[in-house]
């Protein structure tokens, strides 16, 4: 049988992208599960061809894994046809990815070569951190999240975490020396997070992290703990991105409970170019007594500082909804390489989810804004790339080719289910 070998490096897959992305990492197949499919293979010490033992061999985001034996082989069995991602993992070594297509009934052989890390983890744990509650907390924030599930999330061990500050950078980065271990007692999942990067980029207001979870099924203590974790996942499901990209591939988004408009971002017409804002402050600032101007106010006047720190504060666009639902052709198209299909738009697609509204966390997260009754989950989706593609489940095939913000921005972790996910009818 042909087994082919992999080494590093190999590209990340991304669960999280600039302005709090969640989107899928990799994704299942579409085939009925429990085929005859699997995939078998060897993980060895890529310079001492040693096999590894007890390495950890999983699909990503999905709840197929399992370890290799003591003489580095390992075996997945009853896996859906379709295209995976298998990630191999083991203590002090680089994490290896792949991604390959699974016919009904077919058998697939690898060999992967992992490669030792640097000592660069080694001399951070080293240092003490005396911030590492605050960093801690603010990871929580950017990658459990702060919904009603996230409240009911917890990462097991914690202390594999480690945090640096580049105050002049404005950035906080985060490594784990072992998967991190994450129960959601929300959603009835406890997570292996093999954590590959984390950014928080104050400056710009950004996230970004990187990583290959593994789900595990827990254990309901009953029936009605089990019924409980089902509409929670239901609801997790319901207006989420999988959500939408599955009605979006079944043309079925209204149905479904998706309002999908254009958004146009222009520059805004109040606000002067960036370059006369900045000369404007500089020469405010050199000068020993602000120069008072008159602006279109009455009667009303401001000195010049104050004014042109105003004209920095405007937004540097706005938006301009389209009333007309984008027809489908505009949206999707067939692609020659199989069954997947085309997304491609113009600007950006306004969605709104008409059958949940926000949840309270979300409405209040801006503690000086007025407040506001919660309204329909309203998200942003925008491409990074000209084109990407959409898989018959839903999922978006290339994970850095889009952005989101808005609701879907604001949910998290917490809010994540497996690839393979399906809500049951009720």
């Amino acid at each position: 049988m042909f087994s082919p070998v992999f080494k590093p490096p190999h590209p990340l897959s991304i669960l999280a992208l600039m302005f709090l992305l969640w989107c899928g990492l990799g994704r299942p197949a579409h085939g009925q599960a429990g085929s005859s499919a699997s995939v078998a293979g060897t993980v060895v010490d890529a310079q001492t061809k040693k096999p590894l033992g007890f390495a950890t061999v999983f699909i990503a985001q999905t709840t197929y894994g399992t370890n290799s034996v003591e003489n580095g082989t390992f075996k997945l069995s009853s896996l859906p046809a379709g295209t995976h991602e298998l990630v191999v993992s083991f203590l002090g070594y680089e994490t290896l990815s792949h991604k390959f297509t699974l016919q009904t009934g077919q058998q697939l052989s690898f060999r992967f070569e992992l490669v030792p890390k640097a000592n660069a983890l080694q001399e951070i744990v080293i240092r003490p951190d005396t911030n590492w509650k605050q960093n801690y907390a603010i990871f929580l924030k950017n990658f459990i999240g702060q919904t009603a599930n996230a409240a009911k999330t917890e990462i097991i061990n914690a202390d594999v975490l480690y945090f640096h500050f580049d105050p002049e950078a404005g950035l906080l980065t985060a490594e784990a020396s072992k998967p991190l271990i994450i129960e959601n007692r929300a959603l009835g999942y406890r997570l292996h997070f093999v954590l590959e990067d984390f950014q928080v980029d104050f400056a710009h207001g950004q996230t970004f992290h990187a990583g290959y979870p593994r789900f595990e099924e827990m254990k309901p203590r009953s029936k009605a703990q089990q019924n409980r974790w089902e509409e929670a996942r239901r609801k997790a499901y319901n207006g989420s991105l999988m959500h939408f990209t599955r009605a979006l591939y079944q043309r079925n988004l209204e149905a479904e409970g998706f309002n999908v408009r254009r958004l146009e971002r222009r520059p805004n017409p109040n606000r002067p170019p960036e370059a006369e804002i900045q000369a404007g402050l500089n020469r405010a600032r050199d000068q020993q007594m602000a120069t008072t101007i008159k602006i279109n106010k009455g009667s009303a006047q401001e000195d010049s500082l104050s004014y042109w720190s105003r004209m920095a504060g405007l937004d540097k666009t706005v938006a301009y909804l389209y009333k007309d639902p984008i027809p489908y052709d505009q949206l999707i198209a067939p692609d020659t390489s199989g069954d997947r299909l085309r997304l491609q738009f113009k600007d950006n697609l306004n969605v709104v989810y008409t059958k949940e509204k926000e949840e309270p966390g979300f409405v209040n997260q801006r503690v000086f804004s007025k407040p506001r009754p919660p309204g329909f989950q309203t998200s942003l989706l925008t491409l990074t790339e000209a084109y990407t593609f959409i898989e018959p489940n839903g999922m978006i095939l290339n994970p850095y080719s889009h952005l989101v913000e808005g609701y879907w921005g604001w949910e998290k972790l917490a809010e994540m289910l497996p690839l393979g996910y399906m809500p049951n009818s009720k």
